[in-house]
């Protein structure tokens, strides 16, 4: 089912709703969501999907599982990136090629199109074993043999209460709305990613997506 064109490209149409686990190296609410700098100086991000329905053209997409891994020199928008796409291996061929379609940015979706412009070197789509636990704050996703992040609530450092916050982005690229989290572990070994960070930036929520991005 083709829509529009995108240079020489006829743009599928797509969509899906999907629970959304990101974590990074920055520190909590990522200066990054405010057209800031990564106050690290570079970005390292492991970022966690379960699609709950939807389709890339008629290719069903209902209940993948999907991580992404992203490394930056410097900002993003700086460019110099490194990116690798893992997909459950209960996702069928179809569907990995469906993934792979959004994740070239030639088929729209905000993120999905301006993050490949920042890459110089996409590694090859590794299929691996995801767990997936989500909930609101506390949520968790592991690829098998690659690594791991788990989300939790920040805690006040004089008190120990948890805090309970959102950050709505009304014309965010990547969530609108999401709560804001702790990353008590992020831990990436493959390849080009040597990522080992614990309470750093994180986001749980749930997002709608089309080729024209987050509803």
């Amino acid at each position: 089912m083709r829509a529009s064109a995108r240079g020489d490209v006829m743009a599928t149409k797509w969509g899906f709703e999907t629970e959304y686990i990101q974590s990074c190296n920055c520190t909590y609410g990522c200066p990054c969501n405010f057209n800031g700098y990564p106050d690290k100086g570079h970005c390292e991000a492991f970022v966690g999907y379960k699609i709950r329905n939807g389709k890339f053209g008629d290719t069903k997409l209902d209940g993948v599982k999907f991580a992404l891994a992203f490394w930056w020199p410097k900002a993003i928008h700086e460019g110099g990136g490194t990116a690798r796409l893992y997909v459950d291996p209960a996702a069928t061929d179809a569907q990995v090629h469906a993934l792979e379609e959004i994740a070239s940015g030639k088929h729209g979706g905000g993120v999905w199109e301006i993050f490949p412009k920042t890459f110089a070197k996409a590694l090859p789509t590794k299929r691996a074993k995801i767990d997936w636990k989500y909930g609101e704050y506390v949520a968790s996703f592991k690829v098998d043999g690659v690594g791991e992040v788990q989300s939790d609530y920040i805690e006040n450092p004089v008190t120990g209460e948890k805090f309970v916050g959102e950050v709505v982005l009304p014309t965010g690229i990547n969530f609108r709305r999401s709560v804001v989290s702790r990353i008590k572990k992020l831990v990436l070994h493959d390849a080009d990613f040597q990522f080992d960070h614990k309470n750093t930036a994180g986001f749980t929520t749930v997002i709608k997506f089309t080729e024209k991005g987050p509803a």
